[in-house]
């Protein structure tokens, strides 16, 4: 196997794609969380050098997942991940996979380098596009339960937006609990205002 030819081309597209979905995708996010953005980079990474460097034994890519599976289940299992990071994790691991395995088989580079430019332009467009247009979320335990009627939706945003200090755009009940006069809402933010006021 040559190293220069066979292997750091791909190492060098994977990490130029992870960098642009992984910077330009989920850290410019104000949802993103810092902690993840490490493990994203160190996933692809190394998954892309572990498929690369074994892709000559049998069953290479049975190995290469089998190792992230045992790491993923003894580390995540016991964690809330949000759908969001699991969606950025789970490309993170696939993509190297996809392009080791493009490499592996000959396929052209200029082919891989297009597809790899269109799956970040996809991810970036679509994130970007979600948060624009729906806003940041947070859940909120809210004590006001008065105002979780239909009627008052109006003074629930205004008192929400008072007490975090940012536009509440909508939210969402998720719970009512009437012994402790308490409720579990989704408030998602408006990030076009937040924006308007940075600026």
């Amino acid at each position: 196997m040559n190293l220069l030819t066979e292997v750091l081309p791909g190492f060098a597209l994977t990490l130029a794609t992870g960098i642009i979905v992984f910077g330009l995708g989920y850290a410019a996010s104000r949802r993103s969380r810092p902690e993840y953005i490490f493990t994203f980079s160190t996933f692809s990474i190394m998954a892309y050098l572990i498929t690369s460097l074994l892709r000559d034994v049998q069953l290479t890519l049975g190995f290469s997942f089998g190792l992230l599976a045992v790491f993923t289940i003894m580390r995540f299992r016991s964690i809330n991940i949000p759908v969001r990071e699991m969606t950025y994790l789970y490309l993170a691991i696939m993509l190297p996979f996809a392009n080791a395995l493009f490499v592996a088989t000959r396929v052209p580079f200029t082919d891989v380098l297009v597809i790899n430019g269109v799956l970040a332009l996809f991810v970036v467009v679509l994130d970007r596009g979600l948060l624009m247009r729906y806003g940041s979320s947070q859940i909120v335990h809210y004590e006001k339960v008065d105002l979780i009627q239909a009627n008052n939706e109006r003074a629930l945003l205004d008192d929400l937006s008072n007490r975090t200090g940012r536009h509440v755009r909508r939210y969402v009940v998720e719970e009512i609990d009437f012994l402790r006069d308490t409720a579990t809402l989704t408030v998602y933010f408006d990030e076009k205002g937040i924006r308007l006021q940075n600026l």
